[in-house]
Order: structure tokens, then sequence, then C-alpha cells
């Protein structure tokens, strides 16, 4: 189960990339509010990855293992995703950093480092709100920890 959480947060993050590649190619990329379909690609992919371990699969979890393999996969993406980024920002389009300067969200005078912890931070916070708010939804396929195996 705990190899499914990374498989899912590297396919996760593919998807992440390729969505930020499209808006480059778009000339989208200084749109900010077109960063809400990043909380979007996240949903779908823990969506999925529950779907296929806690409602389909063979093994039962408990609630919590359910959330840390939510958190487990969004976290995994939003690292990667965020390698990449520093790659691309450093490698291949420093002038990134000015369209990141001037959403403003941040502030100005960042570095490709306070960027990366901002990001890694709202992926973090994204990761808690995503998981448990789908573990709402598939709480009922889990099996209650204090559960007897005898009943």
């Amino acid at each position: 189960m705990i190899k499914k959480g990374y498989v899912y947060g590297l396919g996760m993050a593919a998807a992440l990339i390729a969505y930020f590649l499209l808006m480059k190619v778009l000339g989208l990329e200084a749109n900010f509010y077109l960063r809400i379909f990043n909380f979007v690609i996240l949903i779908g992919g823990v969506f999925l990855l529950f779907n296929s371990q806690i409602k389909n699969g063979k093994k039962s979890v408990t609630y919590f293992e359910g959330l840390g393999l939510g958190f487990r996969s969004t976290v995994t993406s939003v690292v990667v995703f965020i390698a990449f980024l520093a790659a691309y920002i450093y490698f291949l389009d420093p002038e990134f950093m000015a369209i990141l300067q001037s959403s403003q969200i941040w502030g100005n005078n960042l570095d490709l480092l306070e960027v990366a912890v901002a990001i890694l931070i709202e992926g973090i916070a994204s990761s808690f709100v995503i998981s448990f708010g789908m573990m709402q939804y598939f709480k009922k396929y889990t099996v209650s920890p204090n559960a007897s195996i005898n009943a």
C-alpha cells in the first residue's frame, strides 16, 4: 500500500508538470488563478488512489492509514514538482522568477529557495485538506482499528 502512494504521487507530479508546461506553451503561466487547477489535479489523484486502494482494494485499511496514504502521495507529487520547477527556473527559464515575483502572492525579491519552501508549505497544507476531505467519503470502506478479527 505504501508503494502505491508513491506511484500515484509520481503520477500526480507528472500531471502537475504537464499542466505547467501546457500553461507555458499557451502563454498563460502569468495567470495566478489558473494555479487553482493544481489543487484539482491533486484531488483527482488522491481520489483515484483511494478508489483503487480502499474502495476496490482487497486489503482493508484504517482511517488513519488512509490519511497517511493520501498525505504521502500528495507530498511526493509536490516534492517532485518542486524539483522540476527548480530545475526549470535554474536551467531553462530564469526569467520565470520575475513572473512569480510579479504575482505579489509571496512578495518581491524572492530567491529559488523561498519559492520552493512556499510551494512545499502550500503542498503540505493541500495534502492535509485533500486527504481529510477524501477520507470523509471513503471512511465507509475502512475498518475500525478496534474491530474484532473474529467479528
